[in-house]
């Protein structure tokens, strides 16, 4: 497991960034900034770095305010504070509100910051292994508990799936900070579905006139996995993103945690699978998409264009035996059992899942459930 351990100093005295980078510069990868303006754009196009070490007297704004801007871009960068001994006092309160690592005394000699440096990448190490490990610990229960309840519930789990890769697919374009998060906020909106009556799911997921009741029942699904979630360290989030979906992008509202902009992703996705469920092409669903665009995150329109083929040219329709299924063709008819059961509705991208079930379903029933070839739309593949 590697990490960055990039370190970027900032300092208006262009002596002192010169003895950092002469005294600093043959045992850490240094980067240097006399501005803060500068130092942001720095940070921003040339990251990660691992730890950011700023004079407190700066242009502009002070060293304090300019690592709280880095903090927002990135929660996980170890960061120190120089000041010299008229400040020293002034900003230590700055200092433990403001989540720095360490205040360091103005001159600090090359051996003594080397020592902090080593000290703020051992504590870079750990914040980042103790993410990664969060994450991974997360994304392999998500993944089991999904394949589980996709099993028994394949309409609106199989629909989670696809959000998720929609959403991951938009937020490379968007500069999304913790996707894990979006993958347990794509599984999780749904698992309030679960309880839903068998006779009702059809019409909720095609998103047909409901009744008051279950439009009650559906209401409290946020509550619902927020009293699920709520005792878990670390999800605090989650839920928050869940009760988001339905709401309106305000670009003028401040989003320090980016669940509103994680919110606003996924309601694009499950917009979008819902009309693809419906047969409709790329192009089409672009233009109902484009057609309320301030609903969303600004940008996504475009990373929208740029991550899916929106020409309707060269596709056709192909005829296929269930059984000849593979990963990612998509469905152009409503696949279901004898009894009417909706397995697979129209638009529906074949994935792992999905193939599982229907092997359950042929090992299930004594004659073949379904018929005898389905009808594949074969989309021309985006150059």
């Amino acid at each position: 497991m590697s990490f960055s351990k990039k370190i970027l100093f900032v300092d208006d005295e262009d002596t002192i960034l010169s003895g950092f980078e002469l005294t600093l510069g043959r045992s850490f990868e240094v980067t240097v900034s006399a501005s803060v303006t500068e130092a942001l754009d720095i940070f921003k196009d040339q990251g990660p770095f691992a730890v950011v070490v700023s004079d407190f007297q700066m242009p502009v704004m002070t060293g304090a305010e300019f690592l709280q801007k880095i903090r927002e871009q990135d929660k996980e960068v170890v960061t120190m504070l120089l000041t010299g001994a008229a400040n020293f006092e002034n900003v230590s309160e700055t200092v433990h509100h403001g989540q720095i690592f360490r205040l360091l005394g103005k001159p600090c000699q090359p051996d003594s910051m080397k020592e902090h440096i080593n000290a703020a990448l051992r504590q870079y190490e750990l914040i980042r292994a103790e993410k990664d490990m969060l994450e991974q610990t997360l994304n392999g229960a998500v993944r089991a508990m999904t394949s589980i309840l996709a099993a028994s519930k394949p309409l609106f789990f199989g629909r989670a799936q696809r959000v998720k890769e929609v959403a991951f697919n938009l937020a490379e374009l968007l500069d999304v900070d913790d996707p894990w998060r979006l993958e347990l906020a794509a599984t999780f909106s749904y698992l309030g579905h679960v309880g839903l009556p068998d006779n009702i799911q059809e019409d909720v997921y095609k998103q047909n006139a409901l009744p008051g009741e279950v439009r009650e029942i559906m209401d409290g699904f946020p509550s619902f996995i927020s009293g699920i979630l709520g005792g878990i360290p670390r999800l605090a989030d989650i839920p928050e993103i869940i009760k988001s979906i339905d709401s309106d992008y305000n670009p003028l509202v401040i989003d320090k945690t980016g669940i509103r902009k994680l919110a606003s992703i996924l309601r694009f996705a499950r917009d979008y699978d819902h009309y693809a469920s419906e047969g409709r092409s790329n192009a089409k669903i672009r233009e109902l998409l484009a057609s309320e665009e301030e609903k969303y995150l600004p940008g996504i329109i475009s990373a929208f264009t740029k991550s899916y083929n929106i020409s309707v040219e060269d596709d056709f329709i192909d005829m296929v035996d269930p059984k000849q299924l593979t990963k990612g063709m998509e469905i152009n008819q409503d696949l279901r059992l004898p009894d009417e059961t909706l397995i697979a509705p129209k638009g529906t991208i074949v994935e792992e899942h999905f193939l599982r079930i229907l092997h359950n379903y042929y090992a299930t029933y004594e004659d073949n459930p379904f018929p005898q070839a389905v009808q594949v739309l074969v989309r021309k593949k985006k150059k």
